[in-house]
């Protein structure tokens, strides 16, 4: 053994794999028996699943939750009001019937966009705040 070898204790050999049977590491050098991992050249792509598609590639791109029972509101402004005619009571169903909104079952949210000439009555439940004052301003009544 060489003197070097037994002052430097602190730095480890490391292990010559693939140098004959007699150490102990020899034959398949560690590598286990036949497949892709055992031969030489051999570089594994983090998250490699044997050329199925890997589940990176499986997962959503863009982050967060995206409800897909939700139901958007429809939208109904002041001035489309304000066009139909002063006599009907405004809900769901007149305001389909009128074009103004695509179904009735969904919900309706009346947005202060325009003003109301005349009085009106109103039975829809989500109107905003703002367009809530110019309902009241204007002399409608709003029922719930």
């Amino acid at each position: 053994m060489q003197y070097s070898k037994l002052v430097n204790k602190e730095k480890k050999q490391r292990k010559r794999v693939g140098r004959g049977n007699a150490t102990g590491n020899g034959t398949y050098s560690g590598k286990g028996l036949k497949g892709q991992k055992s031969r030489s050249g051999f570089s594994l792509i983090p998250g490699f699943e044997g050329g199925q598609l890997r589940l990176i590639k499986k997962l959503a791109k863009l982050k967060g939750f995206k409800n897909h029972s939700r139901t958007p509101n429809q939208t109904v402004t002041l001035d489309q009001i304000d066009r139909l005619p002063s006599e009907i009571e405004i809900n769901n169903i007149t305001l389909f019937d009128n074009g103004l909104i695509k179904n009735p079952k969904n919900p309706i949210k009346i947005l202060n966009v325009g003003k109301l000439s005349s009085k009106r009555k109103i039975q829809i439940k989500k109107i905003s705040e703002s367009a809530r004052k110019s309902i009241v301003k204007s002399g409608s009544e709003i029922i719930e």
